[in-house]
């Protein structure tokens, strides 16, 4: 996003094409860093002590995986500060408990541990983000969140049309007051069907806002 107030300055960290001291001498100014952190690819180890040098916690929730050589991965691992050092991991912390959608990749990094055994997390709230995000899991994982005992994994589990309900499931499914509604707005080509389904006070803000975002709303 271009901030209003420079877009210059913004545009210029988003610059694929701006060279490694364009970028050290932008990190000093906060709509600059901002245009830094929106850019692709691994940042220059100079740029990211710049970040570091200037920069606060919201500057570091970017500076995270392959974005950093290992030497800055380690760096800001180490700072001495803690809202610098945990940044990263408090914000994919705060997007899992407010159940906003969170890449798979990123769960597996703060969390250390593999998407297989963070689908069986303690913590439903986790195994939510991961049903959210890991689009392409297994039969036997999808399988497992469709019959989570908690209602908001069962809920996440059926948002999306991938992996899907497998046949067997789809009854017991709109049986579920949890996953019902969502099961027929993915899987009823009857309007009426998915006009009630969309209707439904039942349905979750997440579910309404892919229906936006299908019809390009």
């Amino acid at each position: 996003m271009t901030s209003l107030d420079h877009p210059r300055l913004s545009g210029l960290g988003r610059n694929p094409a701006a060279p490694q001291d364009v970028l050290v001498r932008l990190a000093a100014h906060a709509v600059g860093r901002h245009g830094i952190s929106l850019r692709r690819g691994r940042l220059a180890d100079a740029v990211v002590e710049a970040l570091l040098t200037h920069g606060d916690k919201e500057t570091a929730v970017s500076l995270h995986g392959e974005r950093l050589s290992p030497a800055m991965r380690r760096k800001v691992a180490e700072h001495p500060d803690p809202a610098i050092r945990d940044a990263y991991p408090d914000f994919v912390r705060d997007m899992v408990d407010l159940g906003v959608p969170i890449g798979i990749a990123d769960l597996e990094e703060v969390y250390g541990r593999p998407r297989t055994a963070l689908a069986g997390a303690p913590s439903p709230r986790l195994r939510a983000a991961v049903a959210r995000t890991w689009y392409d899991r297994p039969l036997a994982v999808q399988v497992g969140l469709l019959a989570d005992p908690d209602r908001q994994v069962r809920a996440a589990a059926t948002e999306h049309s991938q992996p899907g309900v497998p046949p067997e499931w789809r009854d017991r499914c709109l049986a579920d007051p949890a996953v019902s509604v969502n099961v027929q707005l993915l899987s009823d080509a009857d309007p009426e069907v998915a006009d009630d389904a969309a209707a439904n006070s039942a349905l979750r803000p997440s579910s309404m806002y892919r229906i936006l975002t299908a019809a390009g709303l």
